[in-house]
């Protein structure tokens, strides 16, 4: 009962630290309701039926209904945080876009909700500098340097 109790506990934390994570309070559009043109790196996205570049939040949903993902996009090119979950709703990664790429700050978690690993991306999705690595009860267990 104490276990089920801390799960669903952590399960409820999870979800207002991701609400706490990207405001809501811009507009909010499923990603399958926009178009998109070639960008340098990546795509600008449109809200369909718009010429203007989407400025907002976009998301993917589960056929389940449940969010995939939610990312934060300004002029069409992701600026700004981003979240990932898994198909039962729970956070699985966040970190931030810069002009399209995944870069900086970046936290990756188990499905209690605890810290997996976390640092610093460069460039795409590249480690670099300091990362964290916990167990499954949040105990620091490794540390790496990543560098150029």
């Amino acid at each position: 009962m104490k276990i089920l109790l801390t799960f669903i506990l952590t399960v409820l934390l999870n979800y207002i630290t991701t609400a706490q994570t990207i405001s809501k309070s811009q507009e909010m559009v499923l990603m399958s309701d926009t178009y998109q043109k070639a960008y340098k790196l990546g795509s600008v996205y449109y809200k369909t039926g718009t010429n203007t570049p989407f400025t907002g939040i976009l998301y993917g949903t589960y056929d389940n209904g449940n969010y995939q993902t939610m990312q934060e996009y300004v002029d069409g090119i992701g600026n700004g945080k981003w979240v990932d979950f898994n198909p039962e709703g729970i956070k699985e990664c966040e970190g931030t876009y810069k002009e399209n790429r995944v870069e900086g700050p970046v936290t990756f978690y188990y499905e209690n909700g605890l810290v997996k690993s976390k640092g610093q991306y460069l460039h795409w999705k590249r480690p670099i500098g300091e990362w964290k690595y916990y167990d499954l009860k949040g105990n620091l267990v490794h540390t790496m340097t990543y560098t150029r």
